[in-house]
């Protein structure tokens, strides 16, 4: 049954798609038509209408509406909304889906004459109105033909946006128009309801996602709290690492509006890198990036020196991999250098006097294991083990003399990590003889 929204109900784009996502399909449709009437430029009204409408059969309008819409989405540099287009024309069996896509893919692919250093167009301001009474009495087939009347008007309409430039995007404009074309078809299209988690801390993932609209949170659970990260808006890409990693997701991700995401699974990705290896070549290098990212900001270690420098002393460390249950310290052995976390997590155990194993620490990105052996010229004060699969930089012996010379600040920065490490081993050590003796004395 279609829920009825009263006239006085304001109306604009994120209300058009919030209605959606809760299957109310004619709502949407009327709030949609509303935004419409107010700022024909809406484009997110316009694709919503569209998709509609290739849902309920009227495919020769919609797929009109769709081929329009992905030209004027590109215009303003917006791939992840004209694929989402492309896509709900794909899933409506329209003609002229796969030109959408060929499309994209030549304006933003790799070699791209439209490719410059430019940013997307600001989509128009947010529109607010009350849904007009006749647009409130009509339903069924007499509110598709009012859809699909609207949608021919504004598909004829001239577009004030001329075919430009568009902006160089990360990953995708790396890759070959036939590469990029691959993988923009490869994308689903996902609703998101207000609330909805997205990604769940700690699970182990197998998707990435690229905002279209709406906006999620990220957060992080500390000390039992959940703390808030950062919020991602349309273009923002997330997940990314669960293609390339087993490893836990870090985070939890939560939509706070209603969001349309564009989501990949990695065994796809798996089957198109095998027969075209530039897109798993570029995927690469682009987690490679966002991992050395994420690790600048988190780091104590890299926030130590200046920012100039960062990129210096990344240069010197090599990447490792580790499955679950590989070694990366023992106990009692120097060290063959340092490890820092890029993704994944590692338990950190000892022993205590009577040569029970104890666990100090769980570590994950950012945090950094072996300073003290490297720093303290002294055996391994624990062992370090991968408890999921894990993605490290490794600074090895030789390459860390090379450092300090170069950037002091990392060994002052080392130092005090390493002391504090030791002095927190011993401490739990104690405590754990302490508590030991306590049992045994009840």
């Amino acid at each position: 049954m279609f829920r009825e929204m009263s006239q006085a109900s304001l109306v604009d784009a994120a209300n058009s798609y919030a209605a959606l996502f809760s299957g109310d399909e004619e709502g949407a449709l009327r709030s949609a038509l509303s935004a419409l009437a107010a700022e024909p430029l809406d484009l997110g009204s316009f694709a919503l209408v569209a998709r509609v409408l290739g849902e309920r059969g009227r495919r020769d309008a919609a797929a009109r509406a769709h081929q329009r819409v992905v030209v004027q989405l590109i215009n303003r540099g917006d791939l992840p909304a004209a694929t989402a287009a492309a896509l709900d024309a794909q899933g409506a069996g329209e003609p002229g889906a796969a030109q959408s896509f060929e499309r994209i893919a030549a304006a933003f692919g790799h070699g791209s004459a439209r490719l410059a250093d430019v940013s997307p167009a600001p989509p128009p301001l947010p529109t607010r109105k009350t849904i007009a009474p006749e647009l409130l009495s009509a339903s069924g087939d007499a509110l598709l033909d009012r859809a699909e009347e609207a949608l021919l008007d504004a598909a004829a309409a001239p577009d004030p946006v001329p075919a430009e430039k568009v902006p160089e995007l990360p990953l995708f404009s790396a890759l070959a128009p036939a590469a990029l074309r691959e993988l923009l078809e490869a994308f689903e299209l996902r609703d998101v309801p207000r609330g909805e988690e997205v990604i769940a801390q700690n699970e182990e993932g197998t998707e990435a996602y690229v905002v279209v609209r709406g906006l999620l949170e990220v957060s992080r659970q500390e000390d039992g709290e959940s703390v808030a990260l950062a919020h991602l808006g349309p273009g923002a890409i997330f997940g990314e690492m669960a293609l390339v990693s087993d490893a836990p997701r870090a985070a939890a991700v939560r939509a706070i509006e209603p969001c349309q995401l564009l989501c990949v699974r990695r065994e796809t990705l798996e089957s198109l890198a095998a027969h075209t290896p530039a897109i798993g070549e570029q995927l690469g290098e682009f987690c490679r990036a966002r991992m050395l990212a994420n690790l600048v900001r988190s780091s104590a270690i890299l926030g130590a020196v200046g920012a100039e420098e960062r990129g210096q002393i990344i240069d010197l460390f090599g990447t490792r991999s580790f499955a679950r249950g590989d070694t990366l310290l023992v106990e009692g052995e120097d060290a063959t250098g340092l490890f820092l976390i890029a993704s994944g997590a590692v338990s950190v155990t000892g022993r205590d006097s009577d040569g029970d194993d104890i666990v100090l620490a769980e570590l994950g990105p950012g945090d950094v294991v072996g300073e003290i052996s490297l720093v303290l010229r002294r055996p391994a004060t624990a062992t370090v083990v991968a408890t999921h699969p894990t993605i490290a930089l490794e600074l090895t012996r030789d390459r860390f003399q090379a450092a300090i010379r170069q950037h002091p600040a990392l060994l002052t920065e080392l130092y005090d990590v390493a002391v504090k490490r030791e002095e927190e081993t011993r401490s739990v050590v104690a405590q754990e003889a302490l508590d030991v003796s306590d049992v045994v004395l009840i």
